[in-house]
């Protein structure tokens, strides 16, 4: 590769950030000449894709290289939202909190139906009992 500057700028070849959030990669795309494909960013000026980021071969061609001319813009499928996963994560335990609670409000439900069953029934035979004891 030569000194002067290339036209693309490697980025992280394993993660992509933005400000308050991270992204994951679903995975990357295959290229056509075996190599593994990375994400840069166009930095020329000139072109119309300008900022935008690509997946290109590890061997991409540019003005200065000679290399495979692998190019598939970045679509936003392309990443996860860590946001999104959190979020999915979460929504599953509250509903499983949510029938825990449940099931627990049954259980007192039936602790309190059980117990004001088994007072009744004291009460009913301690005032039966205590009757023929008072004669």
């Amino acid at each position: 590769m030569s000194n002067q500057t290339s036209k693309t700028q490697w980025v992280h070849e394993q993660s992509y950030g933005s400000v308050g959030s991270s992204l994951r990669r679903r995975g990357n795309p295959s290229c056509r000449c075996g190599e593994p494909t990375v994400v840069r960013t166009v930095t020329d000026s000139l072109n119309p894709n300008y900022g935008k980021k690509f997946w290109g071969c590890s061997n991409y061609m540019n003005a200065y290289d000679k290399g495979c001319s692998y190019f598939k813009l970045v679509g936003e499928d392309d990443f996860i939202d860590e946001r999104e996963l959190k979020i999915e994560k979460q929504s599953k335990k509250i509903k499983k909190l949510k029938f825990e609670l449940s099931r627990t409000r049954k259980w007192l439900l039936m602790a309190l139906i059980f117990g004001f069953v088994w007072f009744g029934i004291g009460l009913v035979l301690g005032t039966i009992l205590g009757g023929f004891y008072l004669k």
